[in-house]
This record gives structure tokens, sequence and C-alpha cells, in this order.
């Protein structure tokens, strides 16, 4: 198995893509993520066949009674789907841990042969074999982009 751990804030929803939003006055249920961003996991998920999972704090409205969340939780899904990309599972929450307990954790959980980490911050210091080289970290919340989907590529195909 081979896993994309993907956050959202900064990686597939940046500071452009929620610019656009508000400008063309999109609800936060309607939100359209960085294409770019979308294109890139939906290849990695087309070359790799892995599976993307949720390390984002996002994570934690899937669960939610909260219709409004649901529909902002449902378009999110939608979306990675539409590219090739569907949900596949998401990281635990890990009490006193940090982004890379929970990676850790469910790497523990799903042995893998390869993973790669794609965040737009270094939140990684507990468990820090879990991201040597398999961080690709996306720099002042640009999205991903050429150079981030190929390190990520070179990084699932070892």
């Amino acid at each position: 198995m081979k896993a994309i751990f993907l956050d959202i804030d900064g990686v597939i929803a940046t500071p452009t893509s929620v610019r656009k939003n508000y400008l063309e006055g999109r609800q936060p249920e309607n939100y359209r993520y960085d294409t770019m961003s979308l294109m890139y996991v939906g290849r990695l998920v087309e070359l790799t066949d892995a599976v993307v999972v949720l390390s984002s704090t996002w994570r934690e409205d899937l669960d939610t009674n909260d219709p409004y969340l649901k529909a902002i939780m449902d378009n999110l899904c939608d979306q990675l789907a539409e590219v090739g990309a569907p949900l596949g599972d998401v990281t635990p929450k890990v009490l006193g841990g940090d982004r890379s307990s929970e990676v850790g954790a469910w790497l523990d959980a799903h042995p893998c042969e390869a993973w790669v980490i794609i965040d737009d911050l270094a939140r990684f210091e507990a468990r820090p074999e879990v991201c040597e080289g398999h961080l690709v970290l996306i720099e002042d919340s640009e999205g991903i982009r050429q150079q981030h989907y190929l390190r990520a590529l070179e990084i699932l195909q070892a």
C-alpha cells in the first residue's frame, strides 16, 4: 500500500483559492479548492495507486452532526473524488501528540511500502522518523506546484 497524507489549509485551500471564492461570493460549503493542487493530487493517485489519508485538522469535522460542516466536508470529498483521488481514510487523533504522532499511529496500523506527507507547516517533532524523507513541505501556503508534485511522485515511486 502507498499513502498520501494530505493537509488542506495552504495545500489545496490556498490563499489564492480562498480569495477567488470570496470574490465570486461562494459560501464555504461551495468553495472551489486550488485547481492545480487538486490536479496534482489526482495525478499522484493515478500514477501510484496511493490512498489519500486526510491528516488535516479538518478530519475532525467528517463525523459531525452539524449540517453546515457536513456540507463543507462533503464538498471537499466530492472535489477530491472528481480528480480521481477519493478520500480513503483519516489519521487518528493522538492526545498530546503532533502531526507526526498521528501519521505514525496511522502507519503503525496500516504498514505502507511508501508514503508522502504533503503539508504547509512542519509539525513533525514527536516522531521525526515518520517524516524524514517523506515530507513535501509547501512553503508560504502556495499549494501543490510542479516541484512539489515531482518530489511527492519520487517519494512514492522509490
